[in-house]
Formats: C-alpha cells, sequence, structure tokens
C-alpha cells in the first residue's frame, strides 16, 4: 500500500499554505488534515468536510 497525501491549497483555498499532509491510511491522513484545518485555518470538523478532504486525497508521492 503506497503514502497517501492531502495538498492543503487545494483543500483550505489559503495559496500561502505550502503544508502537503501525508500517511500511510486513510484514517491517519484525515485525523492529521482535520487537526491541521482546525489549528492552522480555523475549519471546522464537518461531515461536508470531511468529504471535501476525501475528494483531494491523492496517492503516492507528493510533487516537490
Amino acid at each position: 500500500m503506497g503514502q497517501k497525501y492531502v495538498d492543503c491549497r487545494e483543500l483550505s483555498g489559503d495559496i500561502h499554505c505550502k503544508t502537503t499532509l501525508v500517511a500511510n491510511t486513510n484514517d491517519e491522513l484525515m485525523e492529521v488534515v482535520i487537526k491541521h484545518a482546525i489549528n492552522v485555518h480555523g475549519l471546522a470538523n464537518t461531515t461536508d468536510f470531511r468529504k471535501q478532504v476525501s475528494a483531494h486525497v491523492r496517492e503516492g508521492n507528493p510533487p516537490i
């Protein structure tokens, strides 16, 4: 099983955030993305946000 990642710029709309979050499983990735979204961007942990996160999950190595 490969890595999974989310580029925060795609999710939060904050083009200044250069964070890419990487994990081995969808559950791990969801946990770290939600924590980042709440603590850094002030977003809420809602069902809709979790669906949005799921739609932005990519597999493989994130681009540099």
